[in-house]
């Protein structure tokens, strides 16, 4: 018999006993739920059982372990927000409180300079001053671009300080260093289309001293009428340009300027290259400026259309019928000036203006709105020859 046969036969031999042993000598069932529950398996499957049960339970969505489960991720999440307002808040209070550190050093140091002043002798006086200009004007800028984190109240407050470090700045600067008075310039004419124009004295006589030498940076033109008056970059560059009791004039400014100041114009328009720092207008009444500038700063003027490049936002005060339009002037050099002024011409706040006579943050102040599209001037060019009408 060969190994095939062999094995079929033990295996039906024995196939044949088990069932027969099974079939009349039956076990006891309660003998083998015993064994069945004292095996290590048995828990297994009891604790797997236990588990699917659990599973469907929580996939079901009007079950207790659901509503608990959203409970708990609604207050993980309150958490988490509270706990990120909490660090933004915790952020922005160090960033205050380290600005307000620096602000109050660097105040204090312009206050100690200023505190100089009597005690220095007249011909250090003019480097004096300039240097004082420089450091109002960084103080300003500082808070300019701290302007993402301080609160509103406290910016105003700043440049409160700023305005009124300024304000004494040129006071004394009056009083210890007077002003020559408006004449001819002998050197550096100004450009007019009509005839030559008087600007700030910057060179009456080589014989004079340099007491005056201030007057190098602070120049441009004083009580003109009906006039076309024009400055180029090589007059202007990084200087403080006064523009002041001016009627009737266009006045074309192709360059960079430190600062622009505007005081007393009537119906004019002033053509502005960019500025580096601030545009400062007071008592303006019916005139359109195009101007390009870090900070505006606007006081008691009425009527005017301002179309605005201004890196942060620009500040008026007792203003009035105050329209807005974006800087749309075109000329030759305008992009290297843009560069040389290191301005942002992405970053433009033409259309926020802050009213310090205003102070409803819900409601739009009366007193500025934006300029109409179909009202705006959209090319500049022929105004550079010609007088308001």
């Amino acid at each position: 018999m060969n190994i095939a046969a062999r094995s079929i036969f033990w295996v039906v031999t024995f196939g044949t006993i088990g069932y027969g042993l099974f079939t009349f000598v039956k076990p006891d069932d309660e003998l083998l739920k015993q064994l069945d529950q004292g095996s290590k398996f048995t828990d297994a499957r009891r604790v797997s059982r236990d588990t699917v049960n659990v599973l469907k339970e929580a996939a079901n969505p009007n079950s207790d372990i659901k509503r608990l489960s959203r409970r708990d991720a609604q207050r993980l999440e309150k958490l988490q927000k509270a706990h990120k307002a909490r660090e933004e808040v915790d952020a922005t209070n160090e960033n205050e409180d380290y600005f307000s550190g620096a602000f109050k050093i660097r105040s204090e140091s312009v206050e100690q300079l200023l505190s100089q002043i009597p005690t220095l002798e007249t011909h250090i006086l003019p480097q004096h001053f300039d240097n004082i200009k420089h450091e109002v004007n960084e103080l300003q800028k500082f808070v300019v671009t701290s302007s993402f984190f301080l609160k509103e109240f406290n910016m105003r407050k700043y440049l409160g300080i700023v305005a009124n470090l300024q304000t004494k700045c040129y006071e004394l600067e009056d009083r210890y260093v007077p002003r020559k008075k408006f004449g001819f310039t002998r050197k550096k004419l100004p450009k007019s289309h009509s005839q030559k124009q008087p600007s700030i004295d910057e060179n009456d006589s080589a014989g004079k001293t340099d007491s005056n030498k201030w007057d190098d940076k602070l120049f441009g033109f004083d009580s003109q009428e009906d006039k076309v008056l024009s400055l180029e970059n090589d007059e202007l560059f990084q200087r403080d340009v006064s523009l002041r009791n001016l009627k009737n004039c266009t006045i074309g400014l192709k360059g960079v300027m430190g600062t622009l100041h505007l005081t007393n114009l009537d119906n004019c328009i002033v053509l502005s290259g960019p500025v580096t720092s601030s545009v400062f207008m007071e008592k303006c009444t019916n005139c359109k400026i195009v101007t390009a500038c870090q900070q505006l700063r606007m006081h008691s003027s009425i009527k005017c259309d301002i179309y605005l490049h201004v890196t942060s936002k620009g500040i008026v005060e007792d203003c009035s019928n105050i329209r807005t339009a974006p800087y749309n002037l075109h000329y030759e050099d305008l992009d290297k000036h843009f560069n040389m002024s290191s301005l942002n011409r992405n970053s433009n706040n033409w259309d926020c203006l802050d009213d310090f006579n205003w102070l409803a943050p819900d409601v739009p102040s009366p007193n500025w709105s934006i300029l109409d599209v179909t009202q705006r001037v959209c090319n500049w060019n022929d105004w550079w020859s010609k007088t308001p009408l």
